[in-house]
């Protein structure tokens, strides 16, 4: 009831009477004036003016204070607009922004279907299709898929929900001296497996490109620890990420993901959600400046460059190179390389 009054308080000035009269059996009005009106005037923001009537003082109109839309759920359409103006790149997606949210769709769950496309176009440039759940959990921490949510993510990627996500669990992608007792590393299974890291090992390479994670896993020989990290950071590669750290705190890890904007911005995701320390061995200024083939930057690469600046951490070195150079490498185009190179790092084991 009390959330009842907030949500129809939150559009505006309305009259007390008119929520009485159609808010049907599950609303008492009594309980509400007598019992809870006070406490939402005291901490939820609502503004309730009274008109003296039959000798006593009764609530005649209310309305709530804007700022409690977000704690509400709610939005602000031109807000949220501006906000995905900003955020998204892919000409289908951003196109269909501009064409609004379709029937049966507010826009909290606008938004969301239009995000969960980005990622998924990002992920799939990375040779990474997600599974649903993980899929949501990628744009904000919900499962919530509904019908309609799922016909337009396949109206905007132009294939079946089914099509677009793994129905079954998804293996992780690492090589390398570690220990477990199941055949493979699961999504699902990252929390409860049990993992242990051998003595021998030289460090982890955290790397973005599946064609490259081919190549670079041969360094496993050499007792390093290859990840995959496709384009997000998934869920589950950031919480196996920050089980490492904790089961060998002196393992160093190595960023190797492309050599731009997003790739960048790659990288300081797995810095802030995993909480780890990264050596950027992978995504130097001298790698940028070596690489055999370059491409020009996007309007959309010169804003993450701006965004970024003072906020790239030990990857600000190459954010400057990139915006001064004009140009941004993948790292498919000097993997062989990275392979070079890493092979040639000092061997300095952890301990137990």
């Amino acid at each position: 009831m009390a959330e009842r009054v907030l949500r129809e308080g939150i559009r505006g000035r309305r009259r007390w009477s008119t929520l009485r009269s159609k808010s049907g059996a599950h609303f008492s009005p009594i309980l509400v004036e007598t019992e809870i009106l006070d406490d939402l005037c005291r901490r939820a923001g609502l503004i309730v003016e009274d008109t003296w009537h039959l000798d006593r003082w009764v609530v005649d109109v209310f309305r709530v204070e804007p700022s409690m839309r977000t704690w509400l759920g709610l939005v602000d359409p031109d807000v949220l607009r501006a906000e995905l103006e900003e955020e998204l790149r892919r000409s289908q997606i951003v196109s269909a922004l501009a064409d609004g949210p379709p029937g049966g769709l507010d826009w909290r769950a606008f938004a969301f279907v239009l995000r969960a496309g980005e990622r998924v176009l990002d992920l799939r440039e990375h040779g990474f299709k997600p599974s649903a759940r993980e899929l949501a959990g990628l744009v904000d921490h919900t499962k919530a898929w509904t019908l309609r949510r799922k016909e337009l993510l396949a109206e905007l990627i132009g294939q079946p929900f089914e099509e677009i996500v793994n129905a079954l669990d998804r293996q992780l992608g690492i090589r390398g001296p570690l220990t477990h007792p199941e055949g493979g590393i699961w999504a699902s299974a990252i929390a409860e497996i049990d993992l242990a890291v051998a003595d021998e090992a030289r460090g982890v390479i955290l790397v973005e490109n599946a064609e490259t994670f081919r190549t670079l896993a041969v360094l496993a020989e050499q007792s390093w620890i290859v990840i995959h990290v496709p384009g997000g950071p998934p869920p589950a590669e950031c919480e196996l990420i920050e089980r490492l750290a904790v089961l060998a705190p002196d393992l160093v890890f190595h960023v190797a993901f492309d050599l731009d904007p997003a790739g960048i911005r790659i990288a300081s995701l797995v810095r802030g959600r995993t909480g780890i320390d990264v050596e950027v061995t992978g995504m130097s200024p001298e790698l940028l400046a070596e690489a055999p083939w370059a491409l020009d930057l996007s309007d959309w690469d010169r804003d993450q460059l701006a965004r970024l600046n003072g906020r790239a951490g030990p990857l600000e070195d190459l954010r400057a190179a990139i915006a001064g150079s004009g140009r941004k490498v993948e790292q498919e185009t000097f993997q062989q390389r990275l392979l070079q190179l890493f092979s040639d790092q000092p061997v300095s084991t952890h301990s137990t």
